[in-house]
């Protein structure tokens, strides 16, 4: 295959339904297993925060109202008062574990797509390299959270730009964390515009699985259910999103493949010509039916094919003389030379 590329990285030029089918082949038989590492992924980031948020949570218009002092109770108290809880701890859980996980699920993904063996707690081996994970994963955040200081479109290009730092992470453990960063600028010049619109082809599913998320929020809010088991459904209505999460991911996978040249895509137009490009020959397979008939008419051929003769080494060869009969005339008699007859006649009367 051929690289398409410009300057010293890979352009994907492959539609976005293409890139999808190689996320979907890596994941044929393995479904399951991809939708329950998903599931263990996205219980140890919500849970334990919600958890520790109903526990030790602060509502935000107590917080308003402490610093500000408590202003028209009867405007303002539903609003604030319906406001989720959040603690310094949950917080202090969600910086700690989120790099770890994400290098984790990015590693089970990988590998996954790489035809290897994956186990669902393979989304844990991120916190092996619990210091890379957690370095990158707050640079990866500053730098998104300055570009979106100036606006959210710029804050989005730097979310994509520094999209495959955790996949080269993940790929090669040595290499630090500023040099992933970089590695992951230069590989998305030119796939900024692919990445963005092969993100946007899965809106679709998203919305749908969104649904029963909102029917069952819509449910609580109309019992008017709040606090923890408020809390406690909607992360029961995100597990439907669980699927497409796995889709996602091992779609993002194939695309940083292609951009890290371990799978090369033929694109056009290529840079080498096919002709340039010496193929060893292969011998074509014959059918059954060429196969036979060749049968048919070989054995006519080797009878009407003449062969060459065989030349004998020269040699010198004597003068051919008469050959001589192995029966010898007998000699005739003196009595038959006066008669003048030859052996073995009759005598004439």
């Amino acid at each position: 295959m051929q690289q398409n590329m410009m300057g010293p990285n890979i352009i994907i030029t492959e539609p976005s339904s293409s890139l999808r089918a190689l996320g979907r082949n890596a994941l044929a038989g393995k479904w399951q297993l991809a939708i329950i590492a998903v599931g263990v992924y996205y219980l140890c980031i919500e849970l334990p925060v919600a958890i520790l948020d109903a526990l030790f949570g602060v509502n935000m218009g107590n917080l308003y109202g402490t610093s500000y002092g408590y202003m028209d109770v009867d405007i303002y108290s539903s609003i604030y008062n319906n406001l989720p809880e959040y603690s310094f701890l949950s917080g202090v859980y969600t910086l700690l574990v989120s790099g770890p996980l994400v290098l984790g699920v990015t590693l089970f993904f990988l590998a996954m797509f790489r035809r290897q063996q994956v186990e669902v707690t393979d989304i844990f081996l991120g916190f092996e390299r619990f210091g890379k994970a957690l370095g990158l994963y707050l640079f990866q955040m500053l730098f998104i959270f300055l570009w979106t200081l100036l606006l959210i479109v710029p804050g989005i290009i730097a979310a994509i730009r520094y999209s495959q730092a955790f996949f080269i992470l993940a790929d090669d453990p040595n290499k630090g964390i500023r040099q992933c960063m970089d590695e992951s600028k230069m590989m998305m010049k030119g796939n900024k515009g692919k990445y963005f619109c092969l993100s946007l082809s899965f809106i679709g599913w998203l919305i749908l699985s969104a649904l029963p998320a909102g029917i069952l929020e819509g449910i609580a809010n109309s019992l008017y259910i709040t606090g923890f088991m408020e809390t406690l459904i909607v992360i029961i209505g995100g597990l439907f999103a669980i699927p497409v999460t796995a889709y996602m991911y091992s779609t993002f996978a194939g695309f940083y493949e292609i951009l890290a040249g371990h799978l090369i895509k033929e694109t056009e137009p290529a840079p080498v010509e096919p002709q340039a490009i010496p193929v060893a020959a292969q011998p074509q397979q014959e059918s059954p039916q060429q196969a036979s008939q060749e049968d048919i008419y070989a054995q006519p051929q080797a009878q009407t094919t003449p062969e060459e003769p065989v030349q004998a080494p020269e040699t010198q060869t004597a003068p051919e003389q008469p050959a001589q009969t192995s029966e010898q005339e007998p000699q005739a008699t003196p009595e038959e030379q006066a008669t003048g007859q030859k052996p073995d006649e009759p005598a004439q009367p």
